[in-house]
């Protein structure tokens, strides 16, 4: 399953519409993941650097990070670039790192011979596309 954490590169982001859009994601993926527990299974923490005053994610792109074998759980970062922060297209660049988060994750898993469940994080991405789209 998927979990959303978030790393701002400065005190002015919260409360901007990265950070909003990125909570609203969040919130989604709580509610969506329901009586999932973090180690019953793959799945993956994908965390958005948002760069700030105080810099930026010193990478372009996502990428794979720490992983907890006792939890299964990976984290991949997402590197948020300055022209997204109060973009028009901030959501849509959320929902693309959660797919791409997903494509990381699937092959991480199965060079551990392990199986993530590609298609259930995939509609919960649809799902939570849906919700961030309709409020």
């Amino acid at each position: 399953m998927i979990a959303l954490g978030s790393v701002y590169r400065g005190p002015e982001l919260p409360g901007t519409r990265i950070d909003l859009a990125i909570t609203k994601a969040m919130n989604a993926a709580a509610e969506l993941r329901g009586s999932f527990e973090f180690g019953s299974g793959p799945a993956i923490n994908v965390v958005f650097h948002v760069p700030g005053s105080l810099g930026k994610p010193d990478w372009d792109g996502l990428r794979d990070a720490t992983y907890s074998r006792k939890l299964q759980l990976l984290m991949v970062q997402v590197a948020v670039p300055d022209d997204v922060v109060e973009s028009p297209g901030l959501e849509t660049f959320i929902i693309e790192g959660l797919y791409g988060a997903n494509a990381i994750a699937f092959e991480f898993f199965r060079q551990k011979k392990l199986t993530f469940p590609l298609a259930d994080a995939e509609r919960m991405v649809v799902s939570i596309a849906a919700i961030m789209h309709d409020s």
